[in-house]
């Protein structure tokens, strides 16, 4: 962290952008050429807003502990105060990134991934009014004339590199499960932690499984995601690369935005599977507005961040009854937040207050990550970590990691939670974890 603050101190710094059109229509359609050039991305999508990024390379990173979170906002700061804007264009984040779930246990899958990472792009894929560009960003200490001449030289030639798109070859990987916990074994760990919350020890905790399949055949990222922004488009739907590595999803919970003054958030929990019609879909979303277990679920989410805004907020506003979020396979309740941000409130030191919330931890927080380190007995890396983007103008978007799989090598790790309080049923949550399980598993033809 310290190098970091000596370099932005030590030159007089200009943050400079040079946007090219390219030919397109989807930013999707660019994402196996830049796997093939550069060995870290994020692709950032939310349908639903018309938004799409691509974010590759690292011009600038800033890496942190989970455990210090909020110390990013002082590296925020110094940028803001040392290094000069120069020619960039309006509205777009500068920098993209994640932060991993304060898993107790550690695992060496996840090794490819730092704890927390928040980086400017070299180059960044964007579209305004239906057509797509690409920011080339740099630092300098100087805007010479032929520093902007080599550095136009290198944004030809990279976008000449990646103009060959890939999006008429479809995703032909198929999986073949190979390492799922026994049911039995998964419904003796949600006892134990009902049992846990009966002795108030704990008021609700969220338990998740993970499921290995072998990957055969070749991926095509631009197919997969065609088929999430298709029908998951109300989610955000990401891939972060890490040198071989991919993390990748399609979030339906937003953690946090920040727009100037005004940040909002949701409480997203309790869920019930969608009807064959719109009929039996309603009177599904009436079983889960009216469900006991869901609505004190949802209701522990609401009181954490209604606990943990008002230092931050002034005038929080919260939906009276929960809405009814759709997706594909499932419905969940939802509480929509707002408030106005007190003056000196910061982006991390907001996050840090709130994450991670019981909708994918537990409550009390601490006593439910030592749980959970028995209980599931895996490092959950960057699920239901963070991941989001960010500017220095007062906006920032983050999302929860959630409904997400690793690809390392030829093997998918599928990750799926449910909430558990005292009324949980074992068969109702494993049921549960099967249906947030689909998003990915359905992008993919199964051997078996």
């Amino acid at each position: 962290m310290q190098n970091i603050l000596t370099d932005l101190t030590k030159d007089n710094l200009i943050f400079h952008q040079t946007v090219f059109p390219l030919e397109g229509n989807k930013i999707s359609e660019f994402i196996d050429s830049i796997d093939r050039k550069s060995d870290s991305f994020i692709y950032y999508s939310k349908p639903f807003s018309q938004t799409e990024y691509l974010a590759a390379g690292r011009l600038f990173q800033i890496e942190n502990s989970i455990q210090n979170l909020s110390t990013i906002d002082e590296v925020i700061s110094n940028f803001r105060e040392n290094v000069t804007a120069g020619d960039i264009a309006d509205g777009l984040p500068i920098f993209f990134g994640y932060v991993k779930f304060p898993s107790t246990n550690k695992e060496q899958i996840w090794s490819d991934f730092n704890e927390v990472v928040w980086f400017i792009p070299k180059y960044l894929f964007f579209k305004k009014e239906n057509k797509i560009y690409c920011a080339q960003n740099f630092l300098s200490s100087s805007l010479k004339e032929e520093l902007i001449s080599k550095q136009t030289e290198d944004a030809d030639n990279f976008i000449k590199e990646i103009s060959e798109k890939y999006s008429d070859k479809k995703n032909t990987a198929t999986i073949n499960k190979t390492s799922d916990e026994d049911i039995l074994i998964w419904k003796k760990k949600v006892e134990e932690a009902v049992n846990e919350i009966k002795e108030n020890k704990l008021q609700k905790i969220v338990l998740a499984r993970k499921v290995d399949y072998r990957i055969s055949g070749k991926l095509n990222w631009g197919d997969i995601f065609e088929k999430l922004n298709s029908e998951y488009s109300d989610c955000l739907n990401f891939l972060i690369k890490s040198n071989r590595n991919y993390f990748f999803g399609s979030s339906p919970e937003l953690l946090g935005k920040f727009e100037k003054d005004l940040f909002r958030t949701e409480a997203l929990a309790g869920s019930i599977n969608r009807g064959s019609d719109e009929y039996e879909d309603s009177d599904l979303a009436l079983l889960l507005s009216a469900s006991k277990k869901n609505k004190k679920e949802h209701e522990i989410v609401i009181d954490h961040l209604r606990d943990n805004l008002q230092m931050h907020l002034l005038n929080i506003e919260i939906d009276e009854t929960p809405l009814i979020k759709r997706l594909k396979n499932i419905q969940h309740l939802q509480t929509k937040i707002t408030g106005r941000l007190k003056e000196s409130t910061k982006y991390f030191q907001l996050l840090e207050s709130i994450f991670p919330t019981p909708a994918i931890c537990g409550i009390p927080t601490k006593q439910s990550l030592n749980e959970l380190k028995q209980l599931e007995g895996f490092d959950r890396g960057l699920y239901s970590g963070i991941v989001g983007c960010f500017n220095l103008s007062g906006f920032a978007e983050f999302f929860v990691a959630i409904r997400s799989a690793l690809v390392s090598e030829n093997t998918l790790t599928a990750f799926a939670g449910c909430g558990i309080v005292e009324e949980s049923d074992p068969d109702e949550e494993f049921n549960e974890t099967e249906l947030k399980l689909q998003p990915i598993i359905s992008l993919f033809s199964n051997e078996d």
